[in-house]
């Protein structure tokens, strides 16, 4: 099972030039289609702490190195980069200009339509290498392209985005599940597979992100014993529970200092933590700066944190 890779990949025109209507310098927005977004930068950037949603970015200009644990991926046209589980992610732009943006696309991925793909041409998942984290590039083909310009050209016409958008979605994820490192992506759509159950801890833990951390009602969630519970979620997310959840509380913290809310202290609480001064110290360790030095660099910077 493989990607048809015979032609050689070039990014249309048109597609630019709908990418660039739908979008906003140095935002990600949301266009009219539900689960699909434009995100643009028209300079370089540091590292940007997000925490991505099962979606597949598929890059229409410039570059962007989007980093997982200890691995890193290249994000460029021509190539794709598939996120099937609700993951902490740093991205950093290499290459934009104000005359030549970073832009990308920005597609949900739904387990449900995973899951009809595989009932419907019974698919079985690749046996090819994966990294276990629950990240995978690939290469684009000229099918995948023209899906997504299919589904670009929708946004304008409110018809079309009910019949023909639908459509074009189940076809981008169908060639996204024909990549050979697409093994994970199959979880997504397998009811009891090691990802689905992780993915019910994931979505537990974001919806109490602030409360105190029970690893042992988490793994009785994903129907897994507590050892294996661990290794399984280490094994996908690059982290352990307690970083994950630390991740997701430092991430909002830094939401609020960039927004309207400039008690450290107050943050500290709000977000979970016990200790304004270990709040201090994680912070410092994730960001790079301490909460009160941030704040200004974050009131100066747009998207200082984008989560989806």
């Amino acid at each position: 099972m493989s990607m048809d890779r015979s032609e050689p990949i070039s990014i249309p025109k048109e597609l630019l030039e709908l990418s660039l209507k739908y979008s906003q310098p140095g935002s990600l927005v949301s266009t009219p289609l539900e689960g699909l977004s434009v995100i643009r930068s028209d300079s370089l950037s540091g590292p940007v702490h997000s925490v991505y949603e099962p979606s597949v970015c598929y890059v229409v200009q410039g570059a962007k190195n989007a980093s997982v644990g200890n691995k890193v991926y290249r994000c460029e046209p021509g190539r794709f980069f598939v996120c099937s589980a609700n993951l902490p992610v740093v991205g950093e732009v290499l290459a934009a200009s104000p005359e030549a943006p970073y832009v990308a696309l920005i597609l949900s991925l739904h387990s449900r339509t995973v899951y009809e793909i595989q009932e419907e041409l019974d698919l079985q998942k690749p046996t090819g290498a994966a990294d276990g984290v629950a990240v995978f590039t690939d290469e684009v083909n000229s099918s995948l392209t023209e899906a997504f310009l299919r589904l670009m050209r929708t946004l304008d016409k409110e018809k079309d985005r009910q019949i023909v958008a639908p459509l074009a979605i189940k076809e981008i994820t169908y060639y996204l599940m024909q990549s050979p490192f697409s093994r994970l992506l199959h979880e997504l759509g397998t009811r009891g597979s090691g990802l689905e159950r992780i993915s019910r801890s994931l979505r537990k833990i974001r919806q109490d992100f602030a409360k105190p951390l029970k690893v042992d009602a988490l793994a009785q969630l994903a129907d897994m014993s507590p050892s294996a519970f661990y290794e399984h979620f280490k094994k996908l997310t690059s982290l352990s529970p307690i970083q994950y959840q630390k991740q997701l509380r430092l991430q909002e913290a830094r939401k609020l200092l960039a927004t309207e809310v400039n008690d450290v202290t107050s943050v500290a609480y709000n977000v979970g933590y016990e200790s304004p001064s270990q709040f201090s110290r994680d912070y410092s360790r994730l960001f790079g700066l301490s909460p009160s030095k941030d704040i200004q660099n974050l009131r100066n910077t747009a998207n200082a944190t984008e989560i989806r």
